[in-house]
């Protein structure tokens, strides 16, 4: 789930925006109404996402907060002002925003300016879609992976992922608190995930070598569960054992 945290001085319009993004399945970390409380915020939180209002009470704004996030949390956050003239724009493009929406706002405003700040964030870690046509709901930032579902993304932690498995056109992922089902092919996926833990142990099979308990000839253990490896595979991952 897509973490997000909202820094907005006016309570109804906070609430308003928390209210959207529970309808939209997004995890809403906390509502932060000034400069210091969202550092405060920010010092205990990991949000994958802010929706920072430009115009925030105090001696500090919204761009003055962006700045600190750049410089010491470096989170993608997107703009929220009523303020849309061309002197607040042109400030607030120098703090580099993943996108800017402005207030007021309805609920699929919202939820297609978050989704074109995460195709944005991909594209801009070089992880972005791959050339598959099914790839375009799935994709990849830093070390999650983001899968479109209906009306949201769910964030999956790459490194709880415990095994892949193709099946046909999908690719089944277990991870270590549920399992997920992407369209996909395995070949491509590997090359996504750009990772030395995982390996393919089988034309559809992709296991992740931190959980490995054991390895046989024929199985690779995770978790007291075997994986089928072929022989060519076997060979490939006894040398990279024994170089790690």
């Amino acid at each position: 789930m897509v973490k997000i945290l909202i820094v907005e001085d006016e309570l109804i319009i906070a609430e308003d925006m928390r209210t959207m993004l529970a309808k939209m399945s997004y995890d809403v970390l906390g509502v932060a109404m000034d400069y210091h409380e969202a550092i405060g915020l920010l010092k205990t939180t990991q949000p994958d996402l802010i929706l920072l209002d430009v115009n925030l009470n105090g001696t500090k704004d919204g761009v003055d907060l962006a700045h600190e996030i750049n410089q010491t949390f470096k989170i993608p956050f997107i703009y929220t002002t009523s303020y849309a003239d061309g002197a607040t724009i042109e400030r607030a493009k120098a703090t580099h925003p993943i996108n800017y929406l402005v207030k007021p706002f309805k609920q699929e405003q919202l939820f297609t300016t978050i989704e074109m700040a995460l195709h944005r964030l991909a594209s801009l870690e070089n992880t972005s879609v791959a050339s598959e046509p099914e790839a375009n709901d799935t994709f990849i930032i830093k070390d999650a992976l983001f899968i479109k579902d209906k009306f949201k993304y769910t964030k999956l932690n790459i490194h709880e992922i415990l095994w892949i498995k193709s099946d046909g056109n999908y690719l089944e992922i277990k991870t270590l608190h549920k399992d997920e089902l992407i369209r996909a092919t395995l070949s491509n996926f590997i090359e996504r995930l750009n990772s030395q833990v995982f390996f393919k142990t089988h034309k559809s099979y992709i296991v992740n070598l931190d959980y490995m308990t054991n390895l046989e000839h024929n199985f690779v253990t995770i978790q007291q569960t075997k994986i089928p490896i072929a022989k060519n595979y076997y060979d490939v991952l006894v040398q990279k054992l024994n170089i790690v």
